[in-house]
C-alpha cells in the first residue's frame, strides 16, 4: 500500500535566513558607523602643544634684539649657511598615543622667502640634537617627546633693497593616532618663531 508524502515545512528555516541576513546587515552598518566615528574623533583631535622649547642660531647675526617687555623672538640678518634651529617638547594631550612622522615645509623656501626647511631632527629630553635621519617619535597618551626644528637661510632667494622680514610663526605637524588615522596640527611656535631679514643687495 502505498504512502502518500507529506509535505516538510519550510517557514522556519525561511524566517532564520532571513534573520541571520538581517543580523549580518545590521553588523555591517554597526562596523561602518564605528570606523565612520572613529575617523570623526581621529580626524578632529588637536591634541599637540609645545611644553618648552629651545633655540639656536648658526651663522646668523641678530639684527634686532627680542622686544622688551613682550614675548615675542629676535630678528636675524640673513647669511649664506646660517641656520636656526627649535627644539620643541611637544605635550599630547589626547587619550591614546600618537606618533610624529613629519612636518610641512614652510613657505619660504618654496616661494623664494628667505626661510627654508624645517628639516626634522631628532633631540634628547636635554634639547641636544640626536645624529642621523630623522625617525618616528612616538608620544604616549598624555605625555611629552622632544623633537628639533631646523630652518635654514634660504640660498636661493633674490637680493632685494628694501627692509623686511620674514616670520614662520607655526609649524605644521604631521602626525598618526593609533598608527591608522593620518592627520597633521598647526602648532604655535610663540617666541621661539624664526625671523630672518631679507638677503640685502
Amino acid at each position: 500500500m502505498a504512502q502518500s508524502a507529506v509535505p516538510v515545512a519550510t517557514t522556519p528555516r525561511t524566517i532564520a535566513v532571513r534573520a541571520r541576513t538581517v543580523g549580518m546587515a545590521a553588523a555591517a552598518v554597526l562596523a561602518i558607523g564605528l570606523v565612520w566615528w572613529a575617523f570623526s574623533w581621529a580626524s578632529g583631535m588637536q591634541p599637540l602643544a609645545v611644553g618648552s622649547f629651545g633655540i639656536g642660531a648658526v651663522r646668523l647675526p641678530v639684527a634686532a634684539p627680542p622686544p622688551k617687555f613682550v614675548d615675542g623672538p629676535a630678528t636675524y640678518r640673513w647669511h649664506l649657511g646660517g641656520r636656526y634651529t627649535v627644539t620643541l617638547d611637544l605635550h599630547n594631550s589626547a587619550s591614546v598615543p600618537i606618533t610624529v612622522t613629519g612636518v610641512g615645509a614652510s613657505p619660504g623656501g618654496k616661494f623664494g622667502g628667505t626661510i627654508a626647511g624645517p628639516r626634522l631632527q631628532n633631540a634628547t629630553q636635554n634639547f641636544e640634537l640626536q645624529p642621523g635621519p630623522f625617525r618616528a617619535v612616538r608620544i604616549p597618551a598624555d605625555g611629552e617627546r622632544v623633537i628639533a626644528l631646523i630652518y635654514s637661510a634660504n640660498p636661493h632667494v633674490t637680493c632685494v633693497n628694501n627692509v623686511g622680514a620674514m616670520s614662520l610663526t607655526t609649524v605644521t605637524v604631521h602626525f598618526t593616532t593609533l598608527g591608522v588615522f593620518h592627520d597633521s596640527q598647526a602648532v604655535p611656535l610663540g617666541s621661539a618663531a624664526p625671523v630672518m631679514t631679507n638677503r640685502r643687495c
